[in-house]
């Protein structure tokens, strides 16, 4: 009975053998997801769902900026719906009062973090518009009024690199 305790003992102070396999899948993941999110040049916006961005051949990189998209008559402000403008405003005027007034948040919301950076002096709000290709005008029109009334003087619209 002495032999066979021993012997249960002696098994367990061997070392037992690294097993990498496990290891080189975490590894592997990781690698992709960093590959993955890994930019070279400054930010990429992706656009938004049912949005088809128009072309163009201008060599300038995009900026951090905040995003609005366009598209059939809805505007969405970073991902989350804002208005939907199918019919114009009956008083002539070009405001969207939903966007303004969601602008306006999302413009003292950056405005505080860059106090907390030390940046408030050099803030300049930014802004790019997502507008589908198909837009009408007067839309885009009123969307950049908003924009604009709301603080956001530097208004920039994404388009696709042409190849």
């Amino acid at each position: 009975m002495a032999r066979r305790r021993r012997k249960g003992r002696g098994k367990a102070n061997m070392p037992t053998p690294l097993r990498l396999t496990s290891m080189m899948d975490i590894l592997t993941v990781l690698l992709l997801f960093l590959l993955k999110s890994f930019v070279v040049e400054g930010e990429v916006i992706t656009p938004a769902p049912g949005v088809e961005l128009p072309e163009s051949t201008s060599d300038t990189t995009p900026r951090a900026s905040v995003v609005v998209a366009i598209f059939d008559s809805t505007v969405m402000l970073d991902g989350q719906m804002v208005a939907d403008i199918k019919n114009p405003s009956g008083d002539g005027s070009l405001l969207i009062p939903l966007l303004a007034e969601r602008l306006g948040q999302t413009r003292a919301k950056e405005l505080e973090i860059a106090r907390l950076r030390g940046e408030d002096d050099t803030y300049r709000p930014r802004i790019a518009i997502q507008g589908d290709r198909d837009i009408s005008f007067e839309i885009l029109q009123r969307v950049m009024y908003t924009c604009n009334q709301s603080g956001f003087g530097d208004i920039s619209l994404a388009v696709i690199g042409a190849s």
